[in-house]
């Protein structure tokens, strides 16, 4: 039962819980618990009872779904992830709706019922720049010496690509690099990613930000019952809340 403490110790450490560890973490359950031909009639019948109850969790379509997804986007199991398409079909499809549907909301913003008062705010900021007009920063002397060659500087001509060709280009990329190691923190490595996939690092985010369980959060309960304890029941609020955020983030 060695493999099984070890599990909840994964799901339940405070440092990167993710969802995405949670169906291989499962897979190696389900290796673990297979019954063998070596098995004694009470190991086989341990091995029968631990997984029948296992295999119960997580059988929504929605809720697997998420998990698949997630799994695809955490760098560290994403390989389990390489032989279904479908996957990686649905987060293309989810991040190119969502960036449609950001698209229609920034569109209703621009054409929407208060034009007439953006006009006003943008005319009174008109009129304040003129009044305050901005001061020009002054060039260093290598910027004045070469402010010619300056001028003339080609910028990178922008690629006329496509959502959803960058989309596809990052998840070609994401999957053909090798995967990183299980010590390794996923949300930071996305962080630190997020300028080689601006796309993918976005849809990451709102996968690895969900906890593999409940028990993180919990902690957070317990820490503050200790801060707000009976001799300090005149704490405001304010100051709990810093208490707890740096218990939480700072030791």
């Amino acid at each position: 039962m060695r493999v099984m403490y070890t599990s909840t110790l994964c799901v339940s450490s405070e440092n990167n819980p993710t969802s995405g560890q949670i169906l291989p973490i499962l897979k190696k359950l389900e290796m673990h618990f297979t019954v063998t031909d070596g098995d004694t009639v009470f190991v086989s019948n341990l091995k029968k009872q631990v997984w029948g109850n296992l295999s119960k969790r997580y059988q929504s379509d929605k809720i697997r779904s998420f998990l698949e997804e997630a799994t695809a986007l955490d760098p560290r199991f994403k390989q389990k992830m390489d032989d279904n398409a479908a996957v990686w079909d649905r987060i293309k499809g989810k991040f190119l709706a969502k960036n449609l549907t950001d698209s229609e909301k920034s569109t209703d913003l621009d054409c929407g019922g208060d034009g007439d008062e953006n006009m006003e705010g943008m005319e009174s900021e008109a009129e304040e720049n003129k009044m305050h007009p901005c001061k020009t920063p002054k060039m260093t002397p290598l910027e004045e010496l070469f402010a010619d060659e300056d001028a003339q500087k080609v910028t990178p001509q922008q690629h006329s690509m496509s959502i959803q060709d960058q989309v596809e280009k990052e998840l070609h990329m994401y999957k053909a690099m090798p995967r990183i190691v299980t010590s390794d923190d996923a949300a930071a490595w996305w962080w630190n990613m997020r300028t080689t996939y601006p796309c993918l690092s976005d849809m990451a985010f709102s996968y690895l930000c969900v906890q593999a369980s409940s028990t993180p959060s919990e902690r957070v309960f317990s820490t503050a019952g200790d801060t707000i304890c009976a001799e300090r029941s005149r704490i405001l609020p304010e100051k709990a809340d810093m208490l707890v955020f740096l218990n939480k983030n700072c030791f």
